[in-house]
């Protein structure tokens, strides 16, 4: 795996944990809202804390530079067709661009600490996948990746 990715998926849970910790706080104080009979005054169910750890959260998924188009380090990326190609046509997964790539060269797992999903819920989730075959020169539908 590359840094920027092992990164990336870092504090996108640091995020989640935040989310959740919120969440939580949110519904304690909303229920014990109800419990009085009151409906709870939006602006006061949270406090400066709760917001000085989103705004904390929402800073640190800032990125200065692109997000990288792979998630492993290559060998040699500049004689990968895949890569050379997706340079070639521009995609550098800017924050405007409406065509996000993830070149991720590995076999889809579960078990795997940076995408952590088998093909069939990674299927689900796209709108487009390209699956390159050994076998087959037009590689797989998705529907035949998912068998």
């Amino acid at each position: 795996f590359n840094v920027e990715s092992l990164k990336g998926q870092a504090v996108r849970k640091q995020l989640w944990d935040t989310a959740q910790s919120v969440k939580e706080k949110f519904g304690k104080r909303l229920y014990e809202s109800l419990l009085r009979g009151e409906i709870p005054d939006m602006s006061k169910i949270l406090d400066r804390d709760d917001f000085t750890i989103m705004k904390r959260a929402i800073y640190a998924t800032q990125r200065h530079s692109f997000p990288p188009v792979t998630t492993h380090n290559m060998l040699d990326d500049s004689t990968d067709p895949i890569l050379s190609n997706i340079r070639r046509i521009g995609l550098f997964n800017g924050r405007n661009d409406r065509v996000k790539i993830v070149f991720h060269p590995e076999f889809l797992s579960s078990t795997s600490p940076l995408l952590p999903m088998d093909y069939e819920e990674f299927v689900r989730g796209c709108h487009l996948g390209v699956f390159p075959s050994y076998y087959e020169p037009w590689g797989y539908t998705p529907g035949e990746c998912t068998v």
